[in-house]
């Protein structure tokens, strides 16, 4: 096992050097700017005295996920939180909601023993699919519990895991702790070589949803074409559009629809592509950068063009369209939040990464994309989406602090 472990390192050591001029290339783009340079370039390393309970989530979504599981833990004075995340939204979003953690970009292997050198870890945690080799290896060899939280694998993912499950046999012999989402992961995870599994749930379900502004809700319904991504030249913008133009029938009283598109990066490739097609039809879109939020509510069709409004606009929603499920590779969204304020909801069939949270609604609909304006069409007869919340956070709390 050493052998090996000495063997990877080595290995992602040179693929930094190598990927060096690529990366430094790719640290100059917006979406990576600050990153990059912190993960693979120019990384910070912690420095504290005192135990340190370290909890890793990738991404803006995930970050806000672990929110109501910290807020649970109860440190003693001798203890600290290291949050490490990848994504530069989720930095940004850790350092807004964590006021009494330190946060830093997690460094690619190569850096991770200098990163831990001189901290006294009491536990690692994991979040989702986020296993890497060295963390663990390095938490281990400071005696710390590590673990494993909101696990899943997804039917879509199965087969690759199983392709290198000699490598997640290695992975999982340095994880004490494994907290599935449920039954069918515990049995898929096991398969690869994990122990110790306890099902507990998607800890999503647990984050109850922040309002941060009060918009004005319009008298036509609002629709919210939420979290929509484009993958294999597909934007779910468009094809959800198209859809909606089949039944809609423009007028005062015609619902309001906004889209909010997932990525940044995105919004002026799916502003364009809105305004194309809806010029073809003497339609306007509203941009909520130009024109203000509230303005763009009450338009006939809206793009939001801008970040952490979804919540707000959910709370004034009638239906909610929600996106990375009308195309294959992205799995879906977390379903809870525009079903906690009992929207109507509608999705796509592609939701491999969220069965465990749809399993926790009622009233939904799955349709594939040449089915939804029949669906939309005959939408009065839906009902609104309910939560149901099931998971335990003091339990996983008190794991995750070493309890």
């Amino acid at each position: 096992m050493r052998l090996f472990v000495a063997f990877y390192y080595v290995i992602m050591v040179a693929l930094n050097i190598i990927a060096l001029p690529l990366l430094f290339l790719l640290s100059f783009k917006q979406k990576y700017r600050q990153s990059l340079k912190k993960r693979f370039l120019l990384p910070s390393f912690p420095k504290t005295q005192n135990e340190i309970i370290w909890i890793h989530a990738c991404s803006f979504g995930e970050i806000r996920a672990i929110k109501p599981l910290i807020e649970k833990i109860n440190l003693n004075n001798n203890e600290s939180i290291i949050i490490t995340t990848t994504t530069q939204t989720g930095y940004n979003e850790a350092n807004k909601i964590f006021q009494n953690a330190q946060v830093y970009y997690l460094p690619f292997e190569s850096f991770i023993p200098l990163f831990t050198k001189n901290l006294k870890i009491k536990t690692l945690t994991l979040f989702e699919a986020e296993l890497w080799l060295m963390p663990l290896v390095c938490a281990k060899q400071k005696q710390a519990t590590t673990i494993l939280l909101n696990a899943r694998i997804s039917t879509n993912s199965y087969d690759k895991y199983l392709k290198f499950s000699f490598l997640y046999k290695v992975l999982f012999s340095y994880v004490d702790l494994v907290l599935a989402q449920q039954n069918i992961d515990k049995q898929r995870l096991q398969s690869i070589g994990a122990r110790n599994i306890e099902i507990c749930g998607n800890i999503k379900a647990s984050q109850k949803p922040q309002i941060t502004k009060d918009y004005k809700k319009p008298k036509q319904e609002l629709w919210i074409v939420a979290s929509t991504h484009e993958k294999q030249g597909i934007l779910e913008e468009e094809i959800i559009l198209q859809e909606i133009l089949k039944i809609l029938e423009i007028s005062d009283s015609s619902p309001r629809i906004l889209f909010v598109p997932r990525h940044p990066e995105r919004f002026s490739k799916v502003q364009l592509t809105l305004e194309n097609i809806l010029k073809a039809k003497n339609l306007e879109l509203k941009i909520a950068s130009k024109e203000g939020i509230q303005k763009t509510i009450q338009a006939q069709f809206g793009l939001i063009d801008c970040l952490g409004e979804l919540n707000n606009l959910y709370a004034i929603s009638s239906l909610v369209i929600l996106g990375g499920s009308f195309v294959d590779k992205v799995g879906g969204h977390n379903p809870i939040e525009p079903s906690f304020f009992n929207n109507k909801l509608i999705t796509g069939a592609y939701i491999f990464n969220q069965t465990a949270l749809f399993s926790l609604l009622q009233n939904y609909v799955i349709c594939d994309i040449k089915d939804l304006s029949v669906v939309l069409k005959y939408r009065n007869l839906l009902e609104d989406s309910k939560t149901i919340n099931k998971i335990k956070l003091d339990k996983i709390a008190q794991k995750i602090q070493g309890q």
